[in-house]
């Protein structure tokens, strides 16, 4: 599945970029496939944790909360790659917000946050020991509430079981990356989500958007 996944990716990754000069090509099966091994090879998966920091109105809803995230980063060019993140968080918060529905108006809190993203980075300086990321991330913020789904039936695997909330989520990166021997680094990372919850609907007071994640990753 992993190398589905990558392939996938790869070939995605190389069409965007085969008009890059750093760019590298094949020319026949054997070096194709001795290029898929090496750049395998290359794929690098970084797991960490952080912290939550919403800012602005955000604060009188949520506190500092533990953020843990997943990520593989797949190679496009010398300088510049894709990189699929995951971020579980769950939310310390201070006060509910209301939730309106077809059938009632409930007070509502949050029992746990999802956001899947895909980063687009590029290296801006290395040397021998260490190197800085600059990523713009795309993706969704998902909260799960503790509010049951008065509609949920139990019969079909799509249906949710309490109610969720989903926003586009816009994230700003910058990373360093210290490198080690065996090819392992340690990332220290300074991000920015953006996600107006308001948008979703069902959130009808502005509970803010915006929190910074400080993580530390490592990937081996």
């Amino acid at each position: 599945m992993k190398n589905l996944l990558i392939t996938i990716i790869f070939f995605g990754g190389l069409q965007l970029c085969m008009a890059q000069k750093d760019t590298i090509y094949v020319t026949n099966s054997n070096q194709y496939h001795s290029y898929m091994d090496d750049y395998f090879k290359k794929v690098t998966f970084k797991i960490g944790g952080g912290v939550m920091l919403p800012q602005g109105k955000l604060k009188n809803y949520f506190g500092a909360s533990p953020l843990i995230e997943l990520s593989l980063d797949f190679p496009v060019t010398n300088k510049k790659s894709l990189e699929l993140a995951l971020q579980f968080v769950v939310p310390d918060q201070k006060q509910s917000f209301k939730y309106v529905r077809a059938l009632d108006t409930i007070q509502a809190k949050a029992a746990f946050m999802f956001n899947p993203m895909l980063r687009f980075k590029k290296n801006l300086s290395q040397n021998v020991n260490s190197q800085l990321h600059v990523s713009f991330g795309i993706g969704a913020s998902i909260i799960k509430t503790d509010a049951r789904n008065p509609f949920y039936t139990g019969d079909n695997d799509t249906e949710e079981k309490y109610e969720v909330i989903t926003a586009f989520l816009i994230s700003p990166t910058l990373d360093y990356v210290k490198k080690f021997r065996n090819n392992e680094e340690l990332t220290f990372g300074l991000g920015l989500n953006y996600a107006p919850y308001k948008i979703e609907g069902a959130v009808q007071e502005n509970v803010g958007s915006v929190y910074v994640t400080p993580r530390i990753l490592y990937s081996f």
